[in-house]
């Protein structure tokens, strides 16, 4: 069996793990929060009804809105996953800018993006997706556990070559082998095995630096 093919069966584990993670997530945190809000306009009749000070609605009220916002902004991250741009009409520095900007208005952080004058337009569509898949797992790791408040991403073009870096100086973290006979499958690196195997399907080659407190690089190298 061919390394793409092993990519290929092994992206497919990855991804139901990564649905079955997507399920719990919106159980555990806007589903929670949803019924947590139900629970909180459900005391605030019971208390309307027996005429009770407005005053002593407010705190029930703030609860609420609380509640409401945690769950749309968690609805918005997890719709950030799934909508993506239009890959077959729009070249790769157009693409990664969007997901780089998309990332920013999702979570309030910084992104400082460098893009090479070099990059190819008729990068192919393969190529184009898997890239922009794993520099949007990057950025998504940075957010849920850097503790980084700011990334950067660079996309360049080193001889036949596309370069795409996204670090981080946040917490860091000791990587775990991503290839050869100890390569990892655990669940708990099923992000960096997802942007492994997107990398490999393509040719390409996915690179992790990282030290407790020193932060995070993540590389990938794919030939055009």
């Amino acid at each position: 069996m061919s390394d793409r093919n092993i990519a290929a069966q092994r992206l497919l584990a990855v991804t139901e793990e990564e649905l079955q993670r997507i399920v719990l997530d919106i159980h555990d945190g806007p589903v929670q929060n949803l019924f947590a809000a139900l629970s909180q306009l459900t005391l605030l009749r019971a208390r309307m009804s027996v005429g009770q000070s407005s005053d002593e609605f407010i705190p029930v009220v703030n609860r609420t809105i609380s509640l409401l916002e945690t769950s749309l902004k968690d609805i918005r991250d997890l719709i950030g996953v799934f909508r993506g741009p239009e890959f077959a009409q729009s070249g790769l520095a157009e693409i990664v800018e969007g997901f780089v900007v998309q990332h920013e208005s999702l979570t309030s952080s910084a992104v400082t993006l460098e893009i090479a004058p070099s990059i190819p337009e008729d990068i192919s569509l393969p190529v184009k997706i898997a890239l922009c898949r794993i520099l949007q797992e990057a950025l998504s790791n940075v957010r849920r556990h850097s503790g980084a408040d700011t990334a950067a991403v660079n996309l360049s073009s080193d001889r036949n070559k596309i370069v795409l870096e996204i670090a981080d100086r946040g917490r860091g973290f000791e990587p775990p082998p991503l290839t050869g006979p100890h390569a990892t499958e655990s669940q708990e690196h099923i992000g960096l095995r997802g942007m492994r195997e997107r990398a490999s399907l393509v040719g390409g080659k996915l690179f992790v630096e990282s030290r407790v407190g020193e932060g995070t690089r993540v590389r990938v190298e794919v030939s055009i």
